[in-house]
């Protein structure tokens, strides 16, 4: 099914526009796929469905899911340069996962579409559609798996949901890769999780393609490289509230990045405000023969959350190295101000923000509000140059705003309705502020056993 990270009511989930959450396995000694309710699909068990007694069934087929996600999104940005980006969409996908073959093997697969409604042919660069606003139809999910406990092997066409590399699923069509790997399926029960493999190939998100990685790097068609990656993500037990991620990967020719993130939640009781302090470090260099040119730079970011009373209010600040920008053409960035336009991630640049947020489910969802949210988000980044002509970048201010409606029960579970906008003020371009627009809507069901 579709990955997805968890998000606070703060943020507004530019990461990840699924409608889902990522499928829960239960704890080791239960029957895997003897799953927890999922709280944001509709959810259809088959033998509502068939009637059949499912004892008579192979697990094969007893035990799928299949996941349908219906999803519109319009987009409108016009653009610092004078120019415009606007496209409607419809479309969604439908994906698949097998049930178990001798307890042990067992198949995945994902179709996506992105099908065009109003699309000018000289406003692209949306990322609904491909560059020349034409329809996406792609295969974009096709691998075997082997599950031993709750550990699995998977090769083929995958997501990969890791802080560096990840779905980046903000538009209508996720990052999805080619690549082998072994991974850990959820449980509570357990205090780390891990993914490991190798990549080969990236399908962006406005794109039907798969190209190599260093051709996503790069921009073009340059070297074919693939890369190594590792995550570890551990929760010491000894320490409850303290969760920490560390992760790398090396693309040959190109970069060596690296992730590491500490936060820790305060246990304190429900009835008082609950606090969140976190701090992470990206360090990426460039390696070989260099074909980005010669640096080594960071992005350092922290943050301190409240959540109180339906509010959740947190601060952030990030800098970065004076050598390069950030690169990071294989998903949205883990920093914690990146915004939904951009992540004040220019060499030298240093950034500041503040957001608020209030779900009106918490006082008034007995009057049918539960999962109705509102919220802001301000940032200024400061500071910034370009390292290659030692010339100031003017400096920068983003102002997000969101409201999401999303019940976890009722007649409308599955549904959500999404408004984004965004202005982001930037000196010594054609058009400041550059005002960005999205309206998204969708609908997800989860045929199960």
């Amino acid at each position: 099914m579709a990955d997805a990270r968890a998000q606070t009511v703060a943020e507004p989930v530019t990461r990840q526009e699924v409608a889902t959450e990522e499928i829960a396995a239960p704890a080791a000694k239960l029957p895997l796929y003897v799953l927890p309710p999922q709280s944001n699909m509709r959810e259809v068990r088959w033998s509502e469905l068939t009637g059949w007694d499912n004892s008579q069934i192979p697990a094969f087929f007893r035990d799928s899911l299949v996941q349908v996600v219906a999803r519109s999104y319009y987009l409108t940005r016009d653009n610092s340069d004078g120019s415009r980006s606007q496209a409607a969409t419809l479309g969604g996908w439908i994906a698949y996962r097998s049930g178990l073959i001798a307890d042990h093997f067992g198949i995945h697969g994902a179709v996506y579409t992105s099908q065009p409604l109003f699309a000018p042919f000289d406003e692209p660069g949306t990322k609904l559609l491909n560059p020349q606003q034409e329809q996406i139809s792609v295969l974009g999910q096709a691998y075997g798996f082997a599950q031993f406990g709750d550990q699995e092997l998977r090769g083929g066409r995958t997501l990969i949901d890791t802080p560096l590399i990840n779905p980046q699923d903000n538009r209508m069509v996720p990052n999805t890769f080619e690549s082998v790997m072994a991974t850990t399926l959820p449980n509570k029960s357990r205090d780390y999780d891990y993914s490991v493999g190798y990549i080969w190939t990236i399908k962006q998100r406005d794109s039907n393609d798969f190209i190599p990685l260093s051709d996503a790097i790069a921009g073009a068609d340059v070297i074919n490289r693939g890369a190594p990656y590792g995550m570890v993500k551990y929760r010491p037990p000894v320490v409850p509230g303290l969760s920490t991620i560390f992760m790398d990967y090396y693309l040959q020719d190109f970069v060596n990045t690296g992730f590491a993130q500490a936060e820790y939640t305060f246990q304190l009781p429900k009835e008082m405000p609950q606090w969140l302090i976190g701090a992470n470090v990206i360090d990426q260099r460039s390696v070989d023969t260099a074909m980005l040119g010669s640096f080594a730079t960071y992005q350092a970011s922290g943050r301190v959350q409240l959540q109180y009373v339906g509010f959740t209010a947190f601060v952030a600040g990030s800098a970065t190295g004076d050598q390069s920008k950030i690169f990071s053409p294989f998903g949205t960035k883990p920093n914690y101000t990146d915004m939904q336009q951009v992540s004040f991630d220019n060499a030298r640049e240093k950034a500041v923000g503040a957001s608020l947020a209030y779900d009106l489910g918490y006082a008034f969802g007995n009057l049918g509000l539960s999962g109705l949210v509102f919220g802001a988000w301000y940032t200024h980044g400061w500071d910034a140059f370009n390292p290659a002509t030692d010339a100031a970048i003017p400096n920068r201010d983003e102002l997000d705003l969101w409201a999401q409606y999303r019940p976890s029960d009722g007649p409308l579970k599955g549904l959500r309705v999404k408004l984004q906008y965004s202005d982001l003020w930037q000196q010594g371009n054609v058009r400041s502020p550059q005002p960005e627009f999205r309206f998204i809507v969708d609908y997800t069901v989860l045929f199960r056993p």
